[in-house]
């Protein structure tokens, strides 16, 4: 193995350890998109227990249930490929994307994506 050889593997090795140690500041960027998204209330039909969402907006905060429940999941594969996952807890999380036959969607995944991919983009641009 040459001389080059050897310092392009410690090259990759370094940007390695430091995108794997910034992944888990990703999740929280994540994590923080989620809650400032769906901490957000919008206009809707007032009930008992608070406002109901219009259609096609973000989940107005009801128990704070679909805020506070995510998993989160750090996948590395490989050289310099991470891939980060958030996931919602809530049976419910689903309806609320995409909707049922007696209610209208009201998506959140793209609004949080929107919200957090520039903030991860910075922390990893200068590895």
């Amino acid at each position: 193995m040459t001389d080059i050889e050897v310092a392009v593997r410690e090259i990759v090795k370094e940007i390695n350890a430091a995108a794997k140690a910034r992944a888990d500041r990703g999740l929280n960027i994540l994590r923080n998109s989620a809650l400032e998204v769906l901490s957000k209330e919008t206009h809707g039909r007032r009930y008992k227990r608070g406002v109901a969402s219009v259609p096609g907006a973000t989940p107005n905060p009801q128990t704070g249930n679909l805020r506070r429940n995510w998993s989160q999941q750090k996948i590395v594969s490989g050289n310099i490929r991470i891939t980060l996952k958030i996931k919602s807890r809530m049976f419910y999380a689903d309806f609320l994307e995409h909707g049922t036959r007696k209610m209208a969607a009201r998506p959140y995944r793209e609004r949080i994506r929107k919200a957090a991919i520039p903030k991860i983009k910075t922390l990893f641009s200068n590895l």
